[in-house]
């Protein structure tokens, strides 16, 4: 459910005008695509908000701040395979030297020096990569706890698995990983509560979402005008990697 909490932070921005009718094509599943939503739903409410809220209740802001900035260092190099992928060789480049100055000077990633010499984070994903070679998105799918994704994107998180550094190279100390893997779900979800709302007063909330993150993939494919709405916003799967929009918006309880 953290990848489709992140979602509404588009409300704004993504319009669900005609619902059911304009996406019937790109949602076949719906009906056993809104189970799932609704169980995702459950689940969040009962297991992962409740751990995310005390968690923001106890660490201080520059300790989460320092948590959110090791994450992202250690994913930046996905960044750079993705912008590689897609034949971005200086952006490829910029987040090379990205990853370097943020794991040297930056103490392993806790802290982020790169953005203050103007070596901003620009995010690129595996689903993006797919859809930029040409590889239709497929059918809409709610998937059990990691929320809206497509046959495409299925396909991205596998890869995402296979090239994930906590994942892979912690493979021999479980324990430490799996700690590791806890932490940067519960940090992610810590940092969507201010956005709860949102979600919460949309009339349908499952064509918010789905609207919202069909959308946004659209403009990280194709730019302004290759969707429905000029977004302007990226969106990475928050299981996977953060965004920089968080920062704009601070979570409920930061103090």
């Amino acid at each position: 459910m953290v990848a489709s909490l992140s979602l509404a932070l588009l409300a704004g921005c993504a319009s669900t005008a005609g619902g059911r009718d304009e996406s019937s094509n790109y949602d076949p599943l719906e009906p056993l695509n809104r189970q799932v939503f609704a169980f995702n739903r459950t689940a969040d409410k009962y297991l992962l908000k409740p751990l995310a809220e005390g968690y923001d209740y106890v660490l201080p802001s520059p300790v989460k701040s320092s948590i959110t900035n090791f994450f992202r260092n250690v994913n930046s190099p996905i960044l750079v395979l993705n912008h590689l992928l897609q034949g971005n060789l200086a952006e490829a480049g910029k987040q090379s030297g990205r990853f370097v100055m943020n794991t040297t000077l930056g103490m392993f990633g806790l802290l982020d020096p790169a953005t203050s010499i103007g070596l901003e984070r620009q995010s690129a994903t595996f689903d993006q990569t797919f859809g930029k070679w040409g590889v239709p998105s497929g059918p809409y799918l709610m998937l059990p706890f990691l929320g809206p994704s497509s046959a495409r994107g299925v396909a991205g998180i596998g890869a995402r698995f296979e090239t994930d550094l906590i994942w892979n190279y912690l493979d021999d100390e479980r324990s430490i990983r799996d700690k590791l893997l806890a932490l940067e779900i519960i940090n992610t979800r810590q940092r969507l509560l201010s956005i709860d709302r949102m979600i919460d007063r949309a009339p349908d909330p499952y064509i918010f979402v789905r609207e919202s993150y069909r959308q946004n993939v659209e403009f990280e494919i194709r730019g302004p005008g290759g969707a429905d709405e000029d977004i302007g916003l990226d969106f990475e799967d928050e299981l996977w990697d953060d965004e920089d929009w968080t920062d704009d918006a601070p979570p409920e309880g930061d103090r």
